[in-house]
């Protein structure tokens, strides 16, 4: 098996291994926190915030 091979067989392996399934409500809030993040940054707030409760997802 040449190198080239090789890592192609672990590149393959390594992707279906660690693919993973969302669900669409999953999928939504991380789109959430990710917006969410990006309005504080731009506002100048800490993220994360200090306190969890203050982050509310819909």
């Amino acid at each position: 098996m040449s190198e080239f091979q090789y890592l192609a067989a672990i590149g393959k392996r390594g992707g279906s291994a660690s693919r993973r399934e969302l669900t669409r409500s999953h999928a939504k809030q991380m789109v959430a926190i990710r917006e969410a993040k990006r309005a504080a940054i731009k506002a100048g707030k800490a993220w994360p915030p200090r306190d969890p409760k203050l982050l509310k997802l819909r």
